[in-house]
């Protein structure tokens, strides 16, 4: 049973004393938001991510957002308690950055991965990294080879074994696979043993697969499903093929019961959402913290100089405080917004990184940088960022060489699903910043272009 391993107290900050203790209260009162604990006690329990892409926290801009490896990591605990054996394994593609590598290996060590599968996309750093974790990967084979699939054993207990078969990233035909994987079963002693096939197809593909290998395999599972709910509580057909939900705001629970007289197993499979309202795991959350302390691309010298930064003309867009010299209205508005706001919210949660400031920041957007002692004034959600650098506006006035109304594609750009999952009303959302009945209104009326 995978537990998550015990560490020296002294060794860790307070923080993560409490938080860990804070946890344990939880799950020990049955608080926990997911699972259900009445659960008879299955034979063998499946955990199964796939498609993480770097997701090794949620950006926690708005509430309701599912995911982050902390949060994963106390699921992961709770489900181990329903279950005989378990098994947790990673399906591939959980990041292409060799930033994360380390501090993935260390989260997916301590949440007890069995298995992790390696795309030709991962960096090289992550496959050395689990290794020196002494987590087990297994490579995906060519798509070209005519070998049998490479495959991996684990031994469990009472004689039951998994032998887990991994198939190509890209597979040309269906009838070539099933031919590696009937290859790879040749010889096989099938009595308590169970055949995993782990693909990058997508849902259709994967039940077709599943149907034309019959008996061959107990379980296909494939790339993540582009199904997708809010709550992440959508119900997984029955079958063998298996769906997933990427980016870890999800996991796959296979719950499979062995028949004791050599028939097939039965397979119970359903989505256990990452959700917002699970105390995160404080060892996991540590890892978490040190990554944005210590690798996180983030901020970083623009290369230009103060004077370059202040002078809008040479930077090359117009701030909010230039822009309030004659839209003093307007200004003091957009600072009673949290757009006003979009740089501190992130200061003060240790979030000045590149995947955060891409929404909240124009310096970083029109520059690719963003560096905390050289501000550009104004910055966060601004002006230049629904209404254009305003360079040619302001020195004229000229209303034609100004964006009126962005529309809704610009807002969602980044008040998307995943960002926002409680969903995003334009028309509501859009009358908490309105503005634009001052001087910029005035000066159109009266023929100013």
């Amino acid at each position: 049973m995978h537990t998550l391993p015990k560490r020296e107290l002294t060794k860790h900050p307070l923080w993560m004393v409490l938080g860990t203790l804070y946890a344990s209260t939880w799950l020990l009162l049955g608080m926990a938001p997911t699972g259900d604990p009445s659960d008879a006690e299955v034979p063998l329990r499946l955990i199964y991510t796939t498609d993480t892409l770097g997701q090794i926290d949620t950006c926690g801009c708005s509430g309701g957002q599912h995911g982050g490896l902390s949060r994963r990591a106390t699921l992961v605990r709770r489900l181990s308690e329903g279950s005989a054996e378990m098994i947790v394994l990673d399906g591939g593609q959980v990041t292409d950055s060799p930033q994360q590598a380390a501090y993935f290996a260390e989260a997916y060590d301590l949440m007890g991965y069995d298995l992790v599968l390696i795309d030709g996309t991962e960096p090289t750093d992550l496959e050395e990294a689990l290794r020196g974790r002494d987590v087990p990967t297994l490579a995906r084979p060519n798509s070209r080879a005519s070998d049998p699939l490479p495959s991996h054993v684990m031994e469990l207990k009472d004689g039951l074994r998994v032998i887990v078969l991994v198939a190509p990233a890209e597979t040309a035909e269906l009838g070539v696979l099933v031919e590696r994987v009937e290859a790879a079963c040749v010889g096989l002693e099938r009595e308590r043993t169970l055949v995993l096939l782990a693909t990058r197809l997508d849902p259709k593909a994967n039940a077709q697969l599943a149907e034309l290998l019959g008996d061959s395999v107990d379980l296909v599972l494939g790339a993540s499903s582009p199904s997708r709910s809010r709550d992440y509580r959508d119900a997984i057909p029955p079958g063998k093929a298996v769906l997933a939900i990427s980016r870890g705001k999800a996991l796959t629970v296979v719950d499979i019961h062995i028949d004791e007289d050599g028939g097939q197993p039965r397979i119970e499979a359903r989505f256990e959402p990452v959700a917002p309202s699970i105390v995160p795991d404080a060892w996991v959350a540590g890892v978490v913290e040190r990554y944005y302390d210590e690798a996180a691309p983030r901020s970083r010298p623009s290369g230009v100089g103060d004077a370059e930064t202040i002078d809008y003309v040479m930077r090359g867009w117009a701030d909010a405080v230039t822009c309030g010299e004659c839209h003093p209205a307007e200004l003091e508005s957009w600072r009673e917004t949290q757009h006003a706001h979009a740089i501190p919210t992130l200061a003060r949660v240790n979030r000045l990184v590149d995947e955060c400031l891409a929404c909240h920041s124009e310096q970083y957007r029109r520059t690719d940088a963003f560096d905390p002692d050289l501000m550009v004034p104004g910055d966060g959600v601004t002006c230049a960022t629904c209404h254009g650098d305003g360079l040619v506006h302001s020195m004229t006035s000229r209303t034609e060489y100004i964006q009126r109304d962005p529309g809704e594609a610009l807002c969602v750009s980044c008040h998307n699903e995943e960002r926002q999952p409680s969903g995003f009303e334009y028309e509501e959302s859009w009358a908490k910043i309105a503005h634009g009945n001052g001087v910029y209104e005035a000066t159109a009326e009266e023929g100013g272009e």
